[in-house]
């Protein structure tokens, strides 16, 4: 009778425990590697908060002071409920706003809020928020990791780059101030000289020289964002192979 019991014990027992120890230390790591990603998300949020409210300082025309707040507590408590409108439209996807945070019409109003929300937006759905804590690293898409990586980059080169119809950069973000007063000059019909460049307030004022390096705080936290989106898809095993910037754009829609 003790060994029949023992016996049972065991087949009950050996039926139950079926998983190896290495799909046991699979589960382990796909469940902390999920716990990873998580932080990640919460560190390229964080980034992304502070790159808005720099960016909201630097072009203080470009921004709506009423909705600031706003956005900045959606990204905080990881909410995705506010809907922008353009020309009376209401935009649905990221690649809507991103659209329009780089349009090359000089009037758009609150271009920054654009842009932030389309990158939020496509962050968020990336490391899946809506869908609440996932347990493994299993439920993400690798694909769409690297679409996020691929729209980051891009986005960080067209913010250096993109320009209004009237010559005017869409955003300022790297230049100097005697570099923008230098251009604001030339578009007003000046001719370019040493003498008017001494005379530029900045440097006139000693605040600044030609010599000074730009402005990389804001390359610098797009640089840290990029790192954690990258970091997140080695986690679930896709890292983005690092292009040339004209085969991203062709992932990419917004263009």
């Amino acid at each position: 009778m003790i060994r029949l019991c023992f016996f049972l014990i065991f087949l009950f027992y050996g039926c139950a425990t079926t998983t190896t120890p290495q799909e046991k230390i699979g589960e382990v790591l796909q469940s902390h590697g999920a716990t990873s990603l998580h932080y990640d998300y919460s560190k390229v949020v964080e980034n992304l908060i502070i790159y808005k409210e720099k960016l909201d300082l630097r072009n203080p025309k470009s921004y709506g002071k009423e909705s600031q707040n706003f956005i900045i507590n959606e990204m905080r408590t990881s909410k995705n409920t506010i809907r922008m409108k353009f020309n009376g439209v209401s935009l649905k996807t990221y690649d809507d706003y991103l659209r329009i945070a780089f349009d090359k019409n000089n009037n758009i109003p609150d271009r920054n809020d654009f842009l932030i929300l389309g990158l939020y937006k496509l962050i968020w759905e990336t490391y899946k928020i809506g869908e609440g804590h996932q347990i493994t690293t299993l439920s993400y898409n690798q694909e769409a990791f690297k679409k996020l990586y691929y729209y980051l980059e891009v986005v960080k080169w067209k913010i250096k780059t993109a320009k209004d119809k009237n010559d005017n950069y869409l955003f300022l973000t790297w230049q100097n101030n005697w570099q923008i007063e230098f251009q604001n000059r030339l578009h007003a019909g000046e001719q370019p000289s040493w003498e008017m460049i001494q005379n530029l307030a900045f440097i006139k004022n000693h605040k600044e020289s030609i010599l000074d390096p730009s402005n990389a705080n804001f390359e610098t936290l797009l640089g840290q964002i990029i790192f954690q989106v990258k970091n997140s898809a080695r986690l679930i095993g896709k890292e983005p192979i690092d292009i040339g910037i004209d085969a991203m754009m062709s992932v990419v829609l917004f263009l």
